[in-house]
């Protein structure tokens, strides 16, 4: 089982794998693009995400949680 399956919430799981994919080979032309601190918003049809640059690596955290 992965550590994204052993997460128990919805939004939890988007969290990572956003994070995952952001901070691996694929989502490094993202952070090359972001000064340190810098940050944007991501929208899907679920969730909205703050992405920010810390220390070279990308903190995703959720701005608003869907109602259920």
């Amino acid at each position: 089982m992965s550590a994204v399956e052993e997460i128990k919430t919805p939004a939890s799981r988007v969290v990572v794998r956003f994070t995952n994919y952001l901070n691996g080979p694929l989502g490094r032309s993202v952070l090359d693009n972001l000064d340190e601190g810098e940050s944007f918003i991501l929208q899907t049809s679920d969730h909205t995400m703050r992405i920010t640059k810390r220390k070279g690596k990308a903190v995703v955290s959720l701005v608003s949680i869907p109602a259920a």
